[in-house]
């Protein structure tokens, strides 16, 4: 089983993806990851570190390669996860490319669908145990912490990203609209596009992915 998860910031893509990793045996695959993964101390790896330094996007040309460099690998047999790409349109000509020239097939784009409420709440809401890198948010009420800003487990304070504000949300979110709103549609109208109900759990999101794949 091949998948593409797309998603607004703060609806569980990650953590939806580590299930599916689990329970399926799939390889999950961040454009995120294999951009940090480069040897900075390579040509290309200084050209990436060079732009992510300016808060710039990496080009398609880039990403794209190493894609293809990331499927033509033996561990992805059994089934990968695509998560984060693409992100918009030439992003998916690039994957069928891909896909055609390495004899894969996408099965199902799973779209994580959350309101702008919600995720706003995970969000602003989020804090990070530094040692034990455990996830709380007394905003939204899942897995809030028993004392304020403090662990449960190590009982040292709660740290939070710095790019958890709204200003960033509010750019992430409408980035996401104006990006993958046309891949959405790509993956809709070729009838492999699954809708999940992202607002609760990460456990009810997964029920909703086996309900479906199994019908």
């Amino acid at each position: 089983m091949n998948l593409i998860l797309i998603a607004p910031p703060a609806a569980g893509k990650g953590t939806l993806a580590s299930m599916l990793t689990s329970k399926y045996g799939l390889v999950s695959i961040s454009a995120g990851e294999l951009l940090r993964g480069v040897d900075p101390t390579t040509e290309l790896g200084k050209q990436i570190r060079d732009i992510q330094s300016r808060r710039e996007l990496v080009n398609d040309e880039i990403t794209n390669q190493l894609m293809r460099e990331r499927l033509m690998k033996d561990d992805i047999k059994n089934g990968f996860i695509l998560d984060g790409y693409p992100r918009h349109m030439p992003q998916v000509d690039a994957t069928e490319k891909i896909c055609s020239d390495l004899n894969l097939k996408i099965d199902y784009a799973v779209l994580l669908n959350v309101d702008y409420e919600m995720a706003l709440k995970r969000t602003l809401g989020r804090e990070i145990c530094p040692k034990c890198k455990k996830t709380y948010n007394s905003l939204t009420g899942v897995n809030a912490p028993l004392k304020e800003g403090m662990c449960d487990d190590c009982g040292i304070e709660l740290t939070k990203r710095n790019d958890d504000n709204e200003e960033t949300f509010k750019k992430g979110f409408a980035m996401f609209i104006e990006n993958c709103t046309p891949v959405i549609e790509y993956y809709r109208n070729k009838g492999i596009l699954i809708e999940l109900n992202a607002n609760g759990s990460a456990d009810d999101t997964m029920r909703e992915f086996e309900n479906i794949i199994r019908k």
